[in-house]
């Protein structure tokens, strides 16, 4: 397995695989909305992703997604580690384990605080591999959030 960045020609490959990563979460299948938001992202530098690349195939079987954001308190930019998709017939290897130290790698790279990430208070296995990867449950500020639609 190869872990890199991924670039604007990856963009119909990982549009699979993302929207796997959306029907997981109960999301109904659109390949087309998948590769126009990815293309979106990229085009306007709003993500950084990672993928992991089965040397063999070329096929992506995992990735995560960050996204900067900024702390007016510390002024410092921070990401976020919004994805993380690792296909079900290639778990248990530690490939999102690799993709989380790619993004923590890259983090530290380009000066960034830190990363912050959520996930369903269901998904165990998630939680114990983001404790294992020396993250910390916020208890210290609740999030709130809006919903305008």
């Amino acid at each position: 397995m190869k872990i890199r960045q991924a670039n604007y020609k990856d963009v119909s490959k990982l549009s699979e695989i993302f929207d796997a990563y959306r029907q997981f979460y109960g999301q109904t299948s659109d390949i087309t909305g998948a590769t126009r938001f990815l293309q979106d992202r990229m085009e306007h530098g709003q993500s950084i992703i990672f993928l992991a690349e089965d040397s063999k195939s070329g096929d992506i079987v995992g990735f995560t997604q960050l996204y900067p954001v900024f702390s007016s308190i510390s002024m410092q930019r921070s990401y976020i580690l919004n994805d993380l998709f690792v296909k079900k017939e290639f778990r248990k290897q530690g490939l999102a384990k690799q993709l989380i130290a790619e993004a923590k790698s890259f983090t530290k790279t380009n000066s960034g605080k830190g990363l912050e990430l959520s996930t369903s208070t269901h998904n165990k296995e998630a939680r114990a591999l983001y404790a294992k990867e020396a993250f910390v449950e916020e208890m210290e500020f609740l999030t709130y959030f809006w919903k305008s639609v």
